[in-house]
Order: C-alpha cells, then sequence, then structure tokens
C-alpha cells in the first residue's frame, strides 16, 4: 500500500509525515506537543516504544506524558496475530493498518462509543516490512477488566463494574463497533465516587458499521465469556455476575434479549471447541 492509498484522515487529524518509508497522522490540536516530544518523527516513536515499561497483551506499550497541560499518552505497537503471528511479530506487510485504526476509533467515539480518544497512527519500513504504532490519550485512574478482576473486587465494586461493562459493550455494539479480539483485558475500567465506567479498548482491526446483527453480537459476548474462562477469572466473575453483565447488556430490550438467546447453542459448542485448547 502507497501512502496515497491510505484511508481518509478522521476530521481534525493532519498528515505530518509523508515519506515512502514513513507516514505519521497526528490530531491537529495537539500537533506542537507531540513535536516537543519527537513523536512525529518515527524514530522519536521508536525510541519512546523501546522505553516502554513492558508488554500488555500482544502489543508493546508506552505511556508518554506531553507536558502540564497536553494530556499523557499511551502508545502501542502492532503486532500481528494468527497464524502469522509467530512469524512476523511486529512486522506488517504494508502499512495503512493503524490508520484504519485511527479511523475506526474516532469514527465509533463520534457515534458514542466508549473508546479511547485517538491522537496519533505512525508507520515506517524496514527493508519490504512496516512496523507501525498508535496512540490515545491515557484514561488516568483506570485498569484492565483483567486486572481488575485478578485483584478480587468486592461484591459491590464486582456488580457496579459488570454493570458498565454491559452498557458499555451495548453502546460500543448500538454504534456499530465490531471487535475481531474483545476479551477481558480489553476492557479499561475505572472506579468513581458515582459509580464506574468502561472503555473497550485496542482497537486495532475493529470496524464501524451500520448495523451488528444479533449474530455477531453474540459472537463477541461469548469471545468475551471464552477470555474469562481462559485466563481463570471465571469464577471471580460467577453465574450471578454473567447474568448481571448480560442484564445490563439487554436492559430491558426483550427482543435483542430473545435473537441473543437464539444463538446461545451455537455459542457454546464454540465455547468447548475453544476449550480443548485451554491448559488446565
Amino acid at each position: 500500500m502507497r501512502s496515497a492509498e491510505l484511508p481518509p484522515l478522521p476530521d481534525g487529524f493532519v498528515l505530518v509525515t509523508r515519506r515512502a518509508d514513513a507516514l505519521v497522522a497526528a490530531d491537529a490540536a495537539l500537533v506542537s506537543a507531540l513535536r516537543e516530544r519527537e513523536l512525529l518523527d518515527v524514530r522519536g516513536v521508536r525510541r519512546a516504544l523501546a522505553a516502554g515499561a513492558g508488554a500488555r497483551g500482544r502489543a508493546h506499550t508506552a505511556v508518554v506524558p506531553l507536558g502540564p497541560v497536553a494530556p499523557a499518552l499511551v502508545l502501542r505497537g502492532l503486532r500481528r496475530g494468527g497464524l502469522l503471528g509467530p512469524l512476523l511479530g511486529g512486522a506488517l506487510l504494508e502499512p495503512g493498518r493503524p490508520f484504519r485504526e485511527l479511523a475506526a476509533t474516532a469514527a465509533l467515539r463520534a457515534a458514542g462509543a466508549p473508546v479511547p480518544h485517538p491522537v496519533l497512527a505512525a508507520a515506517w519500513r524496514r527493508r519490504r516490512l512496516w512496523h507501525a504504532a498508535v496512540a490515545t490519550r491515557l484514561e488516568a485512574g483506570s485498569v484492565d477488566a483483567a486486572g481488575f478482576l485478578a485483584a478480587g473486587p468486592e461484591p459491590l465494586r464486582l456488580r457496579r463494574a459488570l454493570g458498565a461493562a454491559g452498557r458499555a459493550v451495548r453502546r460500543f455494539h448500538d454504534a456499530g463497533g465490531s471487535h475481531p479480539d474483545l476479551h477481558v483485558a480489553n476492557l479499561l475500567v475505572r472506579e468513581l465516587a458515582e459509580g464506574c465506567e468502561v472503555l473497550v479498548i485496542d482497537l486495532d482491526g475493529a470496524r464501524a458499521s451500520a448495523d451488528l446483527d444479533a449474530a455477531a453480537r453474540m459472537a463477541e459476548l461469548m469471545r468475551l465469556y471464552r477470555s474469562l474462562r481462559k485466563r481463570g477469572l471465571l469464577a471471580r466473575v460467577g453465574e450471578r455476575g454473567c447474568v448481571a453483565f448480560f442484564r445490563a447488556y439487554v436492559a430491558g430490550d426483550r427482543a435483542l434479549r430473545d435473537r441473543l438467546v437464539a444463538r446461545l447453542a451455537v455459542e457454546r459448542r464454540r465455547v468447548a471447541l475453544h476449550a480443548l485448547h485451554y491448559r488446565n
């Protein structure tokens, strides 16, 4: 993919670097702050990733402060999943992937989905392969749902978080969001004095479509369920917790509930199939 074939940038974003071997797009309002941290240059992006605290999921991440008045960022290096993941790691075949994530995140946020605020997308070429990163605003005071559950929250905190998670995923789907990897660590939990809020994060490969049918919704909900089981966190949620999440998701919409339940037998077979690959 040549730079001319990149997807259209969201409103308010500009392509600040456009070379045959490097592309960077950024939120126009933060260009000055990003330039001061050398994040409009892919060499600065690579240095920031290299200095990051560690890995979350498949992708290396770094928290980058921009200054006293600009928000801090979470910078995430993109990596391949699937069959080619072990072979290629962070190498990509074309540069468009971070820009598609940027566009999808901005479109979903504009449609009311609870997703992070996108800030930057970058891609750089090494020989014939590409590497890439995206940045979103840091959500201060938040923790991914896997860490939240592993810490053993008391029942009231757990109920609040599960209800907030169900409502957040429903809003994400209602906005047309489709997440290819909706697992428990891709939900971000922030507890507030008045309750709890949840964001859907790591939107690599996500799409913003006109509508999401019940089959697609239920497949993503059960992917989330499978991730709890795979990570040994299902007991922390419990059957009542699963019901609380589902009730918050359907929010009294009986027609949607019935369509989702109709897909349950298919998804249970999928759960059983995936369980054959889990380690005990």
